[in-house]
């Protein structure tokens, strides 16, 4: 299925140049990423990637629950993440970027998808329900 615009999307400079997607109510810390050894570290029902760093120009975030029209060229990964509350969070370090929204009951699997996988000035998470 293919929708035809994202569940959030938001344009900013990403001040420590990462992006953190975890459930509402999760309280675990991603601080033992070492983004020189990964792209991505996941904790529990946290995850952590790397994105373009702010003095570089701001990222185009978009989170979908279908296949977007256009599928950016690079897959960074893809992993299940616990969401016990149904509700996710994506925020960088600072909280200066911001969202919440609807996700899954029990676990979701996250796919992201980027522009270019050093540094990404674009990124895409496609969401689907655990088993689906």
């Amino acid at each position: 299925m293919v929708a035809s615009s994202p569940v959030v999307a938001f344009l900013a400079k990403i001040e420590h140049g990462c992006l953190i997607l975890q459930d509402a109510g999760s309280d675990d810390d991603v601080s033992d990423w070492d983004p020189a050894s990964s792209s991505w570290y996941r904790e529990g029902s946290s995850l952590i990637f790397g994105v373009q760093a702010s003095v570089d120009g701001p990222v185009e975030c978009e989170v979908w629950k279908s296949t977007p029209p256009a599928v950016l060229p690079a897959h960074l990964f893809e992993v299940s993440l616990p969401c016990p509350s149904g509700w996710l969070v994506l925020h960088d370090p600072n909280e200066y970027a911001r969202m919440q929204f609807a996700g899954f009951h029990g676990s979701v699997i996250c796919s992201v998808m980027v522009d270019d996988p050093q540094f990404p000035s674009k990124v895409q998470i496609l969401l689907r329900r655990e088993g689906k």
